[in-house]
């Protein structure tokens, strides 16, 4: 576990952390000794998370709508003079608009797009000189869409397609700078996004994974635990 008491503790940032997969993160990180950057459209939310985390989890509550560049920068901005440092991202965030593709017009296309891609784009691009500092690592929690995609969801695929080649554009950029990168492809997930998209009798409860499976997942990542796996998507399912 990391020495959470002092400046010497990691610091992640955790996007979409107000619910689901990003408040189970958040959990699991904090407990690891990880300081937490909470990132997210709702500020209520966002607080109600900071506060269940421990002290020493130092939390800061950053209300950024991922398709507002300037915001994006804004935030590592903030964590860079808060924390003076960032050791982790977990591009956790996303929307997932239902839409046949025959309805799919630019304008849902360019603000899925914006959400999921442009935003963790330029976190990351502005985080950079963190990362190599700490020879950081950043976790892209993408979808099962990128790889077999669902119908209705052609915005959110392509979206998380280019999370997957995020992934693997940090790495052929990371040279010798000890920065890692992961995807992680679930497949259903148990949120309040799954049940606004599918009841359960398209997806019956307890068919799909918890967020905190995927949690895990992210801490197994940036332990070190999955680094046969860097610069590479993975699939995760239930029965996985």
């Amino acid at each position: 576990m990391a020495d959470s008491s002092n400046e010497l503790a990691p610091v992640a940032l955790v996007t979409g952390a107000g619910r689901g997969i990003g408040r189970a993160t958040a959990s699991a990180l904090a407990d690891e000794g990880y300081r937490l950057a909470l990132l997210g459209r709702t500020t209520s939310r966002l607080e109600t998370v900071a506060e269940a985390l421990p002290s020493s989890a130092e939390p800061l509550v950053l209300p950024v709508e991922l398709g507002d560049d300037e915001a994006c920068v804004a935030a590592i901005d903030r964590i860079e003079s808060t924390f003076g440092r960032l050791d982790a991202i977990v591009n956790n965030a996303g929307v997932a608009p239902q839409r046949p593709i025959d309805e799919t017009d630019a304008s849902l296309l360019r603000s899925t797009l914006e959400t999921n891609l442009v935003g963790p784009v330029v976190l990351v691009a502005t985080a950079w000189p963190l990362l190599r500092r700490s020879r950081g690592c950043v976790v892209n929690v993408s979808s099962m869409a990128s790889i077999d995609p669902f119908q209705g969801f052609t915005a959110y695929a392509a979206s998380k397609s280019g999370l997957d080649s995020l992934t693997r554009s940090i790495m052929a950029e990371s040279g010798d700078t000890g920065i890692r990168a992961f995807t992680l492809n679930p497949g259903v997930v148990e949120t309040d996004l799954l049940r606004s998209l599918f009841d359960e009798s398209m997806v019956p409860r307890g068919s799909a994974l918890s967020p905190e499976q995927v949690a895990e997942e992210v801490l197994a990542c940036l332990g070190g635990d999955r680094d046969h796996r860097i610069g590479t998507h993975h699939p995760l399912l239930p029965d996985a």
